[in-house]
Order: structure tokens, then sequence, then C-alpha cells
């Protein structure tokens, strides 16, 4: 299977005759860089301190001790209570009941097929950790590295706990190229696994910040691994349940479930998959009831109506109120765990699959291990590049019809309606990690805005001819005249580059030249709106998706999309409107290399 790195060349780079001069040059920190001098500024302050390990080895086992096994000297005593019941139970569990217990978490061995007995882990394990040195992260001191070092080089965990995050992180990331493989479209490795490998970063320290134990944070991070791991467009309402059961399926393989110890790991890892689901309140409580809305054939769902009580329509309100305010104790059962949803609530949830609503209430000290994988997919997701990345492509063209934005900001402009939303959720403790970023965030928007308007303004630099137009000439000078127009946005107090990172930079540029020249060769120009007038403001027509809304096609009774109902220009402009998101996450991404001076 490819590493990260290889599946890159799918995209051709274009031949150039100044490629990577950029990396060749020396830059002062600190100097407003001129467009020749590149993306950035260069640091050169953090060379060396990079350490690059050796690969890691592929051995004949890799398995997880933990630290009760004394306890079993005890093995003919007998213990009444089950798991979770407060006492450690030392008794040993027949085979026949721990296939059961298992059997219950996996929900018969649901998803053994995505995520099967690993035969070539230590491939796998090499490939992981390739892929995790693409993903540039701060340590606690400030310094610039990747997210297998920062976590790997940590004293914190222990080496047993290192191996099973490194060895789950690997399965599913083996799922997620199979995925791809099978089903296309970006969603599977584009989306969801480039989220996850961030998002193991900020859980980490999130649960640092909450003063998890090294035994629970390692559960942290396993969590905050298969939260997301079977998620798709199909099920996206209960990904969370699926997510645990694919976390237990996987730690049946290097977890001893006939243990006590073990068992509870495996529990609350798959508590907090659960229980991450309900963050951002208000957009859940909006997404459960437009689906309810729409599976029982009501009108559009609107949280404003009057209602009357003995309807439908009351009792999906009341589901969204419920929803929205999770930490509201006369929401909640009892025990703090679930929703307290009513039959009548609970009968018109089963038609969308939802059983509970799990909840890991602040009032409840045995949640916080799923408030470190909240924590750690807010700051991803809403104050990071990364998670820019991610939204955009959730939205848009060929997405559910709830997502059709009128235009790439509206999709972007969601994530910061959405940071609002779920901070509500943060716990205290968290709070600085929640904000941090949003300043380098802001800033990484508005130098991929101001790219992409240079891009798509119809300036052509020197004479028009019937040469077609050149997709990494278009980049290359959308840069330039962002530089120009933009200084600001480039100073070294905003924008810092390390020797990986602009290299990354450049192969972003040279990626989206591509997507350009595949455009130019197949379709030809970018398909503007006509100009209604001489009178209209100079340059080309507006461009739908950027600064014009996007006509949708109408669906099918199926939610299929009926393009038919477009004509050719109103077509092409579906179609380009990809290439507009495309492009934009192919610049959010390159963000995540930049960083500002007070960062460092």
């Amino acid at each position: 299977m490819p590493t990260d790195k290889e599946e890159k060349k799918s995209t051709p780079a274009l031949e150039h005759p100044e490629d990577g001069r950029n990396s060749r040059r020396q830059r002062r920190t600190g100097e407003v860089i001129s467009p020749e001098q590149g993306y950035c500024v260069a640091d050169s302050s953090n060379k060396g301190r990079r350490t690059s390990e050796e690969m890691v080895k592929p051995r004949r086992r890799y398995t997880v001790e933990t630290d009760v096994d004394a306890a079993r000297s005890a093995a003919g005593a007998q213990s009444g209570k089950r798991p979770g019941s407060g006492e450690v139970s030392v008794a040993p569990f027949d085979s026949q009941e721990v296939d059961q217990y298992l059997r219950d978490l996996t929900d018969n061995y649901r998803w053994s097929k995505e995520l099967p007995r690993p035969t070539d882990l230590g491939r796998m394990r090499e490939e992981l950790k390739a892929d995790l040195e693409e993903v540039p992260v701060l340590t606690r001191d400030g310094a610039v590295t990747n997210v297998y070092n920062k976590i790997n080089e940590d004293a914190f965990l222990t080496r047993q706990d290192k191996e099973l995050v490194w060895n789950c992180l690997a399965i599913v990331r083996e799922m997620f190229w199979k995925l791809e493989n099978q089903q296309s479209g970006g969603y599977q490795w584009n989306m969801n696994w480039k989220h996850t490998r961030a998002e193991v970063d900020q859980v980490y320290d999130a649960a640092r910040l909450l003063g998890l134990t090294t035994r629970e944070t390692r559960d942290a991070l396993i969590a905050s691994i298969f939260s997301d791991s079977i998620k798709s467009r199909k099920n996206f309402i209960i990904h969370n349940v699926h997510g645990a059961q694919a976390a237990a399926q996987a730690l049946s393989y290097f977890l001893d479930a006939s243990k006590q110890n073990d068992r509870k790991s495996m529990e609350r890892v798959a508590r907090a998959c659960k229980e991450h689901q309900i963050a951002p309140p208000e957009f859940m409580a909006t997404i459960v009831s437009i689906m309810l809305h729409h599976k029982h054939k009501l009108s559009r769902f609107n949280p404003n109506a009057t209602t009357d009580g003995a309807t439908k329509h009351s009792t999906i309100l009341s589901i969204y109120n419920k929803i929205r305010d999770p930490f509201n104790e006369s929401n909640v059962a009892a025990d703090l765990r679930s929703i307290a949803f009513t039959e009548n609530e609970r009968e018109l949830l089963s038609v969308i699959g939802i059983k509970e609503w799990y909840v890991p209430h602040p009032n409840d000290p045995t949640s916080r291990i799923a408030h470190a994988v909240i924590a750690g997919d807010h700051s991803i997701n809403y104050n990071h590049p990364e998670g820019f990345a991610k939204i955009a492509l959730l939205r848009g063209p060929d997405t559910e019809s709830i997502f059709e934005d009128p235009t790439i900001h509206h999709s972007l402009e969601s994530a910061v309606q959405s940071f609002t939303d779920s901070f509500r959720v943060i716990m205290p403790e968290v709070q600085s990690l929640a904000l941090k970023g949003l300043r380098r965030t802001k800033v990484a928007v508005e130098r991929v805005n101001a790219i992409m308007s240079e891009m798509f303004n119809g300036v052509v630099v020197g004479p028009r001819g019937s040469k077609a137009p050149c997709g990494f000439s278009s980049i290359e000078q959308a840069v330039a005249r962002a530089h120009e127009k933009h200084p600001n946005l480039y100073h070294a107090d905003f924008c810092v580059l390390s020797e990986e990172g602009n290299k990354y930079v450049e192969g972003t540029l040279r990626r989206v030249g591509q997507i350009m020249d595949d455009w130019y060769k197949e379709h030809g120009n970018i398909p503007f709106n006509s100009k209604r007038n001489s009178f209209d403001e100079p340059g080309p027509g507006k461009l739908p998706f950027w600064n014009h809304p996007l006509k949708y096609p109408e669906r099918d009774e199926d939610g299929n999309l009926v393009l038919d109902n477009l004509n050719e220009l109103e077509r092409e402009q579906f179609f380009f409107a990809d290439k507009i998101r495309e492009i934009a996450v192919e610049l959010l991404r390159a963000e995540q290399w930049v960083f500002s001076l007070p960062e460092h």
C-alpha cells in the first residue's frame, strides 16, 4: 500500500524551470517578503530541532501488558461484581463469556471486515510513521515538530501505551486507505483520515490540561482515533456508535478481554466515542430535527415555529431542545449519561437509527476522557487550518442538500459559527486550547482568500493570445499579486515557515497548478457568468461558488442530483465549483505549516 507521500504522486508535478527555487534561497526572519521571495518567511531558527528516528522495525508481536497481572495470582477468588461496578474482579472469565462480552461491545463483530486482525503490522506501522511526520505541530515549549515525534518522544506515556496508540492508528489508517480505493471521492482518506491524524495532537494536549492519568490519556487518544473511524455520508448521525463498536473490535486484538482492567479501558474508550457526538450541540440538534422532518414527511424544520403540543412537530421540537442543551440536568437521565427522551420521542428517533443520545455531563467525573476528545475535536475543527479544510470538504457541490452553500465563503463561515456553538460544551480547563490558534487560522483564511481572489479575477499577465492558460503560471502569479497587495499577511509576525514547511507549500502550489491545468485541458477557460452590459465593473463576470451563488441541480425522490435541469454553462460552473473547493482545501492544508513568531 502506498504511503501518503506516494499517494500524492497521483497528481503529476508540473515542469517549471524555476521550480523549487524558493527552498534554495535563504531568507532573513522578520523582513517583509517580496513576491519573488516565495510564500512566506523561511525559519532557520528551528533547524536541527526535529530529530529523525529510525523507522519502526517489524516485531514478532505487538502487544500491551497491563499493570494488574500480579492480581491474577488470586485466580481462585470469585467476585460477583460485573465490569463497571467499582470493584476489580480478579477471577478469570471463561472463553465463552469473553466471546459474549466482545459480541456485546462490537455488535457481533460488526466491523471485523473493515478492521480485520492485522497480519502485516510492521509494514503498517512504518507507513503510519512516515504519514504522521507530515503533520506539523507545536511542542509544549513552542518548537515545531510532527505529531509522531511529539507524542513518541514525550516521556508522559509509557512505551507500552504508545505502542497501543500507534497500533490502533495504523489499523485505522489501513482501513481508510482501502475504503478510499473502493469508494473514491476523497471522503475517507482526504477528509476523515487527515482529520484523524491531526486531531490526536490536540486530544493529547487536552488530556494533559484536564489532568488525565497516563492510562486515561492513552484511552482518550484511542477514542479520538476511532470516534470518526466508521463515518460516511450515510451514517453521520450515528457514526459515534459505530466508532465505539469498531474501537472494541480493534482493541480486542491487543488487549485481553479476560482481564478486568483491560475491559475497563475498552469500555471507557467505547463510551468516549459515543459521547463525543454532542458537539456542536445546536448544530447536531438541527441535523437530527431536519432528518426527522424528512423521514416523517413533514414540512421544513423551523426551531422558532409555533406547534400544537399533540403533533409530531412539537415532539421533534422537544427533541431539538434537549439535544441542543445536553448539560441541562432536566434533559438528562438520572445517571447523567444520556438524554432522557420520552417514549414518543424514542419512537420518532428510531426511524433514523438513534436509540440513545450519549452525554459526558461535567458533573460526572468519569466523563473527562470524552471531554479530552471533544476539546481536541473542537480545536482541530474550528481554530485550525486543517479543520477549515475538512469543513470545506463536507459542504458545497456533491454533498447533502442541507450543505449546499451558495459560495465557498459560506462553507468556511459555518466553521466560525460552529466554534461558538461547540465552545458551550468545552470544559473550563481546556478553553485555552479551544481558543488557541484563532488568530493564526483567521490570517490563514485571509491568505487563502487573497490568493484565490487573484486566481479568479481574470487578470492575465503578458499578451493575450490563442495559447491555453498555464495552471502553474496562474497560481504563481496569484501568489505574487497577493504579496504585493497584502504584504501585512506575509510579514514574519504572521508567516514563518520551517524548511520542511517550505517544501510542503511548494508542493501544494504545484498541485493547485495541476488542478487548473487539468481543467484548462478538459474544459477550457474558467466558466464565469456573462456580463450583462458594458457598465459592469472591469474584469470577467461573476464566478458561481466564489463571488456569486452557485445554482445546484434539482434532486430526484432518492436524493440523487439531476444535472439535466442545468444549462451547459451552469453545468460547467457546478463542476468548476468542485475545483474551487479543491484548491481552497489544498491551500488551507498548506497553512498548517505556517506559524507566527509568537507561536515559536
